[in-house]
């Protein structure tokens, strides 16, 4: 029996555990993937807009060459703190469900070779983010192998046509990049421009190929189709079908509803906010709590800089409900 079981091992979960531990209560965290494996996801080279004290945890210095650390530096930040915290975390193990008992909860865990694990706890914290789950494009040919929702590097994607569907920074990062790989870049997005809203860093870069036509842009467009060698797109001068290798649909991420839905936790069905106390971080549901980016549903509202501060308030609440428990046993 565990004080309390965290659910998703990002750099929130992570934070949420090390204030529990400071409290001296038990927990165990349990991540599907590898630990922060968010960031895992994200472009090799990239370079976070936060500045490297902005995603500290566990009040543990992060000092990265520049301002703004990169993918490598803040992985490797993350795996050092976890391992001098002695942070209790269980990798590539999967929650399948959550059972509800009379004082307790039991979170059901499936590891890579398909035993299932049990682990009961007092109270439960959900940090699983939102990057694990994207949004679909829900058209035809949507789920072929040459769709993905995730962009690393470009090389790959030398000589071929690639289409990139969105128009925050992700998006326009992957766009420039795969041109800067010698690629042959399609931008889709809903809107009428992608030069508002994104890093400054990129702007410049992105004007730029997009005044010269290096980028095939298509504004108030969406995608119709997907096939092998061809995509079909909906845009203002009508049906288009141009040719096609591969697609990148970054349109964007949302939690895990089925999971939260599933013990009760209720949710804003257009925003996909969940509801939660904002001073505690406790769901409608009693002793589940919400930490991280999962908070802010679709709404890009909540990143790690922000997440990462939730787990030092459910701590303080949880460390509080315990001792008024063991109080009055």
């Amino acid at each position: 029996m565990y004080d309390v079981v965290i659910i998703g091992g990002g750099p929130c979960g992570l934070s949420t555990g090390l204030a529990l531990q400071e409290k001296g209560l038990s927990y165990v965290i349990i991540e599907k993937e590898a630990i922060v494996n968010s960031i895992v996801n994200c472009p090799l080279h990239m370079t976070f807009y936060s500045t490297s004290d902005r995603l500290e945890i566990g009040n543990i210095p992060f000092l990265s060459q520049d301002v703004r650390p990169n993918r490598t530096e803040l992985l490797k930040y993350y795996r050092l703190v976890t391992e001098r915290q002695e942070i209790n975390i269980k990798c590539y193990q999967k929650v399948n469900s959550i059972s509800k008992n009379a004082a307790s909860f039991t979170v059901h865990a499936e590891d890579r070779n398909g035993n299932t694990i049990p682990y009961e706890a007092k109270m439960i914290v959900i940090a699983t983010g939102i990057f694990d789950t994207p949004r679909q494009l829900g058209v035809d040919g949507d789920n072929l192998a040459k769709v993905s929702h995730y962009y690393k590097e470009g090389h790959l994607y030398y000589g071929q046509h690639v289409t990139v569907v969105g128009g925050k920074n992700s998006a326009i990062e992957a766009a420039i990049d795969l041109y800067r790989n010698g690629a042959k870049v399609t931008l889709i997005h809903r809107g009428e421009t992608v030069l508002e809203g994104i890093k400054p860093s990129l702007l410049l870069d992105m004007r730029n190929l997009l005044k010269k036509g290096k980028i095939d842009f298509h504004p108030n467009s969406s995608i119709a189709a997907i096939d092998e060698s061809t995509i079909r797109i909906n845009s203002s001068d009508g049906t288009v079908t141009l040719q096609n290798d591969y697609v990148f649909s970054l349109i964007g991420y949302q939690p895990n509803i089925s999971l939260l839905q599933s013990i009760g936790i209720q949710t804003d069905l257009s925003s996909l906010v969940p509801s939660f106390n904002q001073e505690t971080y406790e769901s409608n549901v009693k002793n589940v709590f919400l930490s991280g980016v999962v908070t802010g549903g679709i709404t890009n509202r909540v990143y790690i800089e922000d997440g990462r501060v939730h787990g030092m308030k459910i701590a303080n609440e949880i460390a509080q409900r315990l001792s008024y428990v063991q109080s009055n046993l």
